[in-house]
């Protein structure tokens, strides 16, 4: 038996022989301990394990028992084998896919067999939930059978329950919020707390999983980056970021082998204190830009999959949810967007979508991008959408993103219109909600997402991203850059974008190998102060308006250099460049007015003479708040009538 002097010695604490009131202390200790320690319940059911908090949005991981499998074997484990688990409670059904585990704890230990199955399924309700296991065999089953079996076609089924409690009162992030879903509006929806999501998307590296100390990753040829060594992330510089006692998971959730993975997950804290929400990355990029990551053994091993560098991918992807960063899944890039099946939907590409969904799926932030500047026609993208949609029990939004339009020119191979050639066939199609935008002139780039999100309205709303902007070799500049761009991608591209209904952005960093570029990014924090701007206009919109019931306005305005986003009658923001002036058109009544300071952030300014004066009925003059025309102003109206 364990001593009272041991397990208190072990936690630091001098132990004496305790009296009977210090003994009811020591019970109330241990509980506590018990509570904090213990909160993930792992427990052995005769043919099964079942791993997680069973609280509602967390994780639970199923570990079965099954035909002892190696990656390479000639009986391919991802492609002729299928394990299907079907969860219902009173209310709800979900087919969900597994996937072949080896030993169960690749990400320590880089097995490649063993003969563990696994599923995992992320809890949208409370209460007792059932389910039955399915694991089958046969020729390509894995892209084949997507249905629990009638017939008895079954190397075994395993039945279970288990009881959901309610939202962890301790949780942070996504578990705290809920999955992101689609409703139907212009910005997805925390589903726990109902609120809508507004994405402050970090949009560099997409070689973010080129990180050094996952298994199996290497750089394969890409694009020559000396200011990384071997061409692969360390993200050295958020070492100390992990260290940070705030840092969640530090307990070792989020490393494998003891200690690997504290800097990208150090990254990821770093990027979450500054309120950013999402990241872009690409999950496959053979034969592109990078060549450095791919969910396969190597990069042509197109059917066999690395279960312990995707184990280790998966450490990284809960700590996001936990942290509430979302996971903006880029599948594919321009340059590789045929490597598979040649562009078609064909049996490499079904494998390819159905072990990113079965392993990644239950993460709550999801969203499937269909491809990085899209070379494939209408009919394949809705191909792509419509087996993805069909695959995948949590209905993820679905993306897609465009090449570059250079207004006037064409380039060769491509449409004069890239932006209008990738989305307008796709307006009111059932599977697809969010354009990805990329905008070459960010003088453009108001009314596109304006253009965009009116016309979706008329079929089925879009919620509607600016996800690249730019010169490719520029995007958003560095803090120190001589060519520093904040003033402008700030005014043209952050609050231009918002103020035309977007719902969020991704910044991409520009492509030039130089410290901390697109290909090169090791230190986040070198974009420190763009991530404030970025976080201040969100918190802006968050805190001070009902910024889903509102529209773009701006035909109230006088100045077409300024931008309105309105709730007619009730409440307007107007952004205003330096130097300029605008007319609003306001209906009667009593308002009070306030000012922002956008590159600073901080208080509202409501001093009430100060930046505006009614000119006529139904009218007033915004110019800059005290004088300070050297600025850009946001402008707050909102009525006060009793």
């Amino acid at each position: 038996m364990i001593s009272l002097q041991k397990i208190f010695l072990s936690y630091g604490i001098n132990y004496k022989r305790p009296s009977m009131r210090a003994c009811k202390l020591v019970v109330t200790f241990l509980v506590l301990i018990f509570c904090i320690f213990g909160c993930v319940e792992e427990r052995e059911q005769q043919n099964y394990k079942i791993k997680g908090s069973l609280k509602k949005w967390q994780p639970i991981t199923l570990t079965f028992d099954g035909p002892s499998a190696s990656e390479k074997d000639s009986l391919n484990p991802f492609l002729d084998y299928s394990l299907l688990v079907n969860f219902k409670n009173e209310v709800a059904n979900y087919t969900v896919h597994g996937y072949f585990a080896a030993d169960g704890d690749a990400a320590d230990t880089s097995a490649e067999s063993g003969n563990k199955w696994e599923v995992k399924f992320s809890p949208d309700r409370t209460g007792v939930w059932e389910f039955e296991a399915f694991l089958m065999q046969g020729k390509d089953i894995a892209v084949k059978q997507f249905t629990v079996p009638k017939k008895n076609g079954k190397i075994w089924n395993i039945t279970g329950s288990f009881e959901v409690l309610p939202v962890d009162s301790l949780a942070t992030g996504f578990y705290k919020t809920g999955k992101l879903a689609y409703n139907g509006s212009r910005y997805l929806e925390e589903s726990e707390t109902k609120k809508a999501f507004l994405k402050n998307g970090v949009g560099s590296p997409e070689t973010f999983l080129a990180y050094h100390e996952f298994d199996g990753t290497y750089d394969n040829g890409g694009i020559e980056t000396p200011t990384l060594k071997e061409g692969l992330h360390k993200y050295m510089p958020h070492l100390e970021d992990w260290k940070d006692s705030t840092a969640i998971w530090e307990d070792n959730e989020a490393t494998w082998k003891s200690d690997q993975g504290k800097a990208i997950n150090g990254a990821l804290n770093y990027l979450a204190k500054k309120g950013m929400n999402s990241l872009y990355f690409m999950v496959m990029n053979v034969r592109g830009d990078g060549d450095n990551v791919w969910p396969w053994t190597g990069p042509v091993e197109q059917l066999t999959y690395d279960v312990s560098k995707l184990a280790q991918w998966e450490k990284v992807f809960t700590h996001m949810d936990e942290l509430g960063i979302a996971m903006n899944v880029f599948t594919q890039e321009t340059e590789n967007d045929s490597l598979l099946n040649e562009g078609e939907l064909g049996l490499e590409r079904k494998l390819f979508y159905k072990e990113l969904i079965a392993r990644f799926g239950h993460h709550l932030g999801v969203v499937w991008n269909l491809g990085e500047e899209t070379n494939r026609t209408t009919e394949q993208l809705k191909n792509y959408a419509s087996f993805i949609r069909g695959i995948d029990p949590y209905d993820h939004s679905i993306a897609v993103h465009n090449h570059i339009r250079v207004t006037g020119e064409r380039v060769e191979g491509r449409p004069l219109d890239p932006i209008k050639e990738t989305f307008e066939p796709l307006l009111g199609y059932e599977n697809f909600e969010i354009p990805s935008i990329q905008m070459f002139d960010t003088t453009e780039v108001h009314q596109e997402i304006k253009k965009w999100v009116d016309l979706s309205q008329k079929k089925k709303p879009w919620v509607v991203y600016l996800d690249e902007i730019g010169h490719w070799e520029i995007g958003v500049t560095t803090d120190s850059a001589a060519n520093n761009n904040y003033g402008m991608v700030m005014r043209s591209s952050l609050w231009g974008s918002m103020m035309s209904g977007a719902a969020g952005a991704s910044w991409y960093f520009g492509g030039l190998d130089a410290p901390n570029s697109d290909m090169a990014a090791e230190d986040f924090r070198a974009r420190d102060q763009w991530w404030t701007i970025c976080t201040n206009a969100v918190k802006f919109f968050q805190d001070h308006l009902p910024f889903w019931e509102m529209q773009n306005h701006d035909e109230l305005l006088s100045n077409d250099k300024a931008f309105c986003f309105a709730k007619k009658d009730e409440i307007y923001v107007v952004y205003l460049p330096k130097g300029e002036k605008t007319d609003l058109e306001i209906t009667n009544g009593a308002f009070s007015i306030a000012f922002y300071d956008p590159m600073k952030g901080g208080m509202l300014y409501d001093k009430q003479n100060e930046g505006w004066k009614i000119t006529k009925p139904n009218s007033v003059e915004l110019s800059a708040f005290n004088g300070q025309t050297d600025k850009d102003w946001v402008i707050l109206i909102a009525r006060s009538d009793p």
